[in-house]
């Protein structure tokens, strides 16, 4: 990606995440790992909610002629038997 930007730590050991990667990023939970003496890696965290979000985004297509079939009826192909589903 290649964004490049100097930062400080202040005297609480903050550093500041410029604006324009802020806004690129889009999150604020990180993992902070510690590489080596010299290199401190930022890994974007997601949370419950930005998962919830991911899965309402997905867009399901379902085959137009088994719209009305009655699932709870169709019998499993290698036992023969009827396949209950407790959706709770």
């Amino acid at each position: 990606m290649g964004m490049d930007k100097i930062t400080s730590m202040d005297e609480r050991g903050r550093i500041t995440i410029p604006s324009d990667i802020r806004k690129t990023i889009g999150k604020k939970n990180f993992k902070v790992e510690l590489q080596d003496r010299d290199t401190i890696i930022l890994k974007v965290i997601n949370t419950q909610n930005d998962i919830i979000e991911k899965i309402k985004e997905i867009k399901l297509k379902g085959d137009p002629e088994r719209k009305d079939t009655d699932f709870s009826t169709i019998k499993d192909h290698y036992n023969n038997k009827s396949v209950e589903i407790n959706l709770s």
